[in-house]
């Protein structure tokens, strides 16, 4: 039997430098992964709150539609005539959110809502019995960043009260 040289036995580990070789080089591929997986959840927060002010838009210019031509007219001569206003500062999400008794919806709305903001234009051809309609929802697409505005226009014609 031989003896057991110990100097030649082969390595049984890493050393430290060859570890955080490998932590680095591991660390430095992951960046890119990290990166895409923030920009797509930007991106999907971004639609989203694109998609919340289309909604916001639709419902208002239903709401509209639904009132004969008269009252349509007032009502949107009145809605003109505030300007750029909160979209939760509207009577009419106020009276539905009263009617709503759960106080989670209402803080969710609350929350959700707080930097939207609505302008309404109208163009009328009184001959005719037409109006158009036109709402534009302002939102912020980073909530503390004012620069990060973004809206949503919806321009809808009324003839009469045949849809309305």
């Amino acid at each position: 039997m031989k003896p057991i040289n110990k100097c030649c036995t082969p390595r049984q580990g890493m050393s430290m430098i060859e570890l955080l070789i490998g932590v680095t080089i591991f660390g430095m591929a992951m960046l890119p992964i990290m990166w895409l997986g923030t920009s797509q959840t930007r991106g999907a927060y971004s639609i989203g709150k694109h998609m919340m002010a289309s909604q916001i838009a639709a419902s208002f210019i239903d709401s509209l539609l639904g009132l004969p031509y008269k009252e349509c007219q007032k009502k949107i001569e009145s809605l003109k005539a505030q300007g750029r206003t909160g979209v939760l500062e509207n009577e009419d999400l106020q009276a539905t959110l009263q009617v709503v008794n759960d106080e989670d919806i209402q803080s969710d709305m609350k929350t959700s809502f707080r930097y939207f903001q609505y302008e309404f234009g109208y163009d009328e051809d009184e001959a005719a019995r037409i109006l158009r309609l036109n709402i534009e929802i302002f939102y912020r697409v980073e909530e503390g960043d004012d620069r990060s505005l973004a809206s949503v226009r919806l321009a809808v014609l009324k003839f009469g009260d045949r849809n309305g």
